[in-house]
């Protein structure tokens, strides 16, 4: 049977793999949870200490991040790519994602206090809800579903542009966070619709029998969509709160 191209470069397990060396949905989400782990304990250190290293050393702690975001994203696509270095590439994309969300979270949480507690909630949420969805076949991952997502996928894309054209041409601020606030609700809905095709895809590794490396590279998709909701929802909120203090 052909597989989808989602799913092509995953090796089945029928004459290579035995059940010990095959992926589990046990293996997936301890691998997801480590991950998970590496990004907090290092988000936590670096937003800790965001003061003091911005006062020390704030030329090398920029060009730092900015060195990290590049290195995160080629290991996202590597660690999709290739089975064999998604431990690897997981690993790295986990500390550079650290380095941000502790930024992110820090910066943001000074200007609304509170608001970091409330985004990991809300992610949470968000996460439970779409696994229930998904494990109790209430949300099915079809033809009709991935044609409605590569249209949200489209309509993301075509947002980054617009934003930039929305800061120019709308000149009430008021208007301007309405817009904005908007923009997000419907990036958030999207990084949670994603959730369905990583637990599709963690269901198919699983039921073709693919290697134990698969496991990593599913839980680098995992954690993808974890952050990017994480950090829509942290946007969100810092929205309304703008939109309640002006």
């Amino acid at each position: 049977m052909r597989q989808s191209p989602l799913f092509s470069n995953i090796q089945t397990g029928e004459a290579v793999y035995d059940d010990v060396d095959r992926a589990t949905y046990k293996g997936i989400t301890v691998k997801t949870c480590i991950l998970l782990l590496v990004s907090v304990i290092i988000a936590a250190f670096i937003a800790f200490a965001l003061p003091t290293i911005l006062t020390n050393n704030p030329t090398t702690f920029y060009v730092t991040l900015g060195i990290s975001s590049i290195v995160g994203f080629i290991a996202v696509m590597v660690g999709r790519l290739s089975e064999r270095r998604a431990k690897y590439a997981s690993m790295i994309y986990a500390v550079c994602e650290g380095l941000f969300l502790g930024s992110l979270s820090a910066i943001v949480e000074s200007y609304v206090p509170g608001v970091v507690a409330t985004a990991v909630f809300s992610t949470i949420v968000l996460f439970t809800v779409m696994l229930t969805l998904f494990a109790t076949g209430i949300m099915r991952v079809g033809s009709k579903f991935r044609s409605i997502c590569f249209g949200l996928t489209l309509g993301a894309l075509a947002i980054i542009p617009l934003m930039f054209i929305f800061s120019m041409v709308i000149p009430d601020y008021g208007t301007y966070l309405n817009v904005m606030i908007g923009v997000e609700v419907f990036l958030v809905f999207y990084g949670v619709i994603t959730l369905a095709f990583n637990f599709a895809e963690a269901n198919a590794v699983v039921s073709m029998g693919a290697s134990k490396d698969a496991e990593w590279s599913v839980a680098l998709g995992l954690l993808v969509s974890i952050v990017y909701i994480y950090v829509e929802v942290l946007r969100l909120i810092a929205l309304i709160a703008a939109k309640s203090d002006n």
